[in-house]
């Protein structure tokens, strides 16, 4: 655990706070973050959206949920790890907006080639697709964002930034729910030669579409900021990256632990928690993903910016604080998280769900600050490549093929996927807050060591 009395010559976290880094930015700084908030909201939809079509994509392409899940899962994620590392090498360099804005464009035009998918290789192929473009943007994202406001200003930056994130998640839910009512009314479109074009397939080319405008929009106005400190960009080698978290491994080895275990319980809620609802309480597809939308969007929302201020008022006092918030705030989430698959009706779940998803997400703005603060500037997109693949690639690739293959092999029906979910919780939830809590105090010392390197 961190000690709350600073060394010798070492400033106080609020003052080297306000000391670090270049001159404040002001709007265009912030611009760029609402616009990176932006295009992380989409990618979430075109990646998401797809859970709202569970039964659907059964029912009309005669997949099992086995299938399914790998079309959620592996589709996405083998692509996402394959992508990632060297486009996070190019994103240190000198590229960061091109990077972002061309990968937005890519994904944006595979979301929209699902409206044309015919079955299980032709889906596979295009979330492929989008797999891949989304690993090139993200690392990119958050080193641009990082280098956009001040540093005593990082945790409102990134709530903002992963608002975007969240909400993007929620949208999926509640503008597919709408969008689904409204193409519902739609004939199945035969194309001679080709195949059926189903209505809810029609959703994809909708939500694609906007990506392809936003891509022109970033790379025309979105400013490309300056690295607040370090040496230039592409200064350090691979093999130093590496030395630099083996060197770190007391705070990365737990923490990346944390990360894995934590995407693999949001994956797969996030995948399956739709489908809960559809099998548990009879409600529609529609119907689900307007409520979940609309709930998680609130909730979500809220308890980034109290993190975030809770966040910066505690790393004033300690510096250990954003890990503490983090921990505490995944461990307080999980006795809601549990208990809201189990309740007698929709409602009594959504809201058990609705407080959970506020306490869990206080962490968020803290965590991504505190991988910023701790890592030398110019091998920030590496690094945060690193967990972005433990996180997508890997946890995302588990969680959603986690649930469904407990459900077909273990419980044997569908109507289980309650108790599914409230076990994967109830195991994996604690285990998060623990290994969190382990990097607690090498983390601080990381923190306190790029301080005293200027950074």
């Amino acid at each position: 655990m961190a000690d709350q009395t600073e060394t010798a010559g070492t400033p106080s976290p609020a003052t080297a706070a306000q000391s670090v880094g270049a001159q404040p930015v002001g709007f265009k700084g912030w611009y760029a973050v609402v616009m990176m908030a932006v295009v992380v909201m989409l990618a979430q939809v075109d990646r998401n959206i797809i859970s709202l079509m569970v039964q659907p994509i059964k029912r009309d392409l005669d997949l099992s949920d086995t299938q399914i899940s790998l079309l959620l899962g592996i589709a996405f994620t083998i692509p996402y790890a394959i992508a990632g590392p060297p486009m996070s090498r190019v994103a240190d360099g000198s590229w960061r907006k091109a990077v972002i804005a061309g990968s937005l464009a890519v994904w944006s035009l595979a979301t929209g080639l699902h409206t044309l998918a015919q079955g299980f290789w032709s889906f596979f192929a295009s979330r492929a697709a989008i797999g891949a473009a989304e690993s090139a943007s993200a690392p990119a994202s958050f080193s641009m964002v990082a280098d956009a406001v001040e540093p005593r200003h990082l945790p409102r930056a990134y709530a903002l930034f992963i608002a975007g994130r969240l909400g993007g998640g929620a949208l999926s839910l509640m503008l597919g729910g709408l969008l689904l009512r409204y193409l519902a009314g739609y004939e199945s479109i035969a194309i001679p030669g080709f195949g059926q074009v189903h209505s809810w397939q029609l959703l994809f080319a909708l939500v694609g579409l906007p990506g392809l405008l936003l891509a022109l929009v970033i790379a025309l106005t979105v400013p490309n900021p300056r690295r607040q400190s370090g040496p230039g960009p592409q200064k350090y080698p691979v093999r130093e990256v590496f030395g630099f978290v083996r060197d770190q491994r007391g705070m990365h080895l737990p923490l990346l632990g944390a990360v894995l275990v934590g995407s693999i319980q949001s994956y797969g809620a996030i995948a399956w928690t739709p489908a809960f609802y559809e099998r548990t309480y009879g409600w529609t597809p529609a119907t689900a993903g307007t409520l979940l939308g609309m709930v998680g969007l609130i909730s979500a929302t809220g308890g980034l910016f109290l993190g975030a201020r809770v966040a910066e008022w505690f790393a004033l006092r300690r510096d250990d604080a954003n890990l503490r918030v983090m921990c505490f705030s995944h461990l307080f989430a999980v006795p809601f998280m549990v208990l809201g698959p189990l309740m007698p009706n929709p409602w009594l779940a959504l809201s058990l769900g609705a407080v959970g998803g506020v306490i869990g997400t206080m962490g968020g703005p803290a965590y991504n600050a505190a991988l910023q603060l701790s890592t030398p500037n110019a091998m920030r997109s590496q690094v945060n490549a690193m967990y972005l693949f433990t996180m997508g690639a890997i946890g995302g690739a588990i969680g959603p093929t986690l649930i469904p293959l407990i459900t077909d092999f273990v419980a044997g029906s569908e109507a289980d996927l309650r108790y599914v979910l409230v076990g994967v919780r109830l195991l994996l939830g604690p285990l998060d807050a623990f290994l969190i809590w382990k990097a607690i105090a090498p983390y601080a010392r990381a923190y306190r060591a790029r301080r005293v390197a200027g950074e």
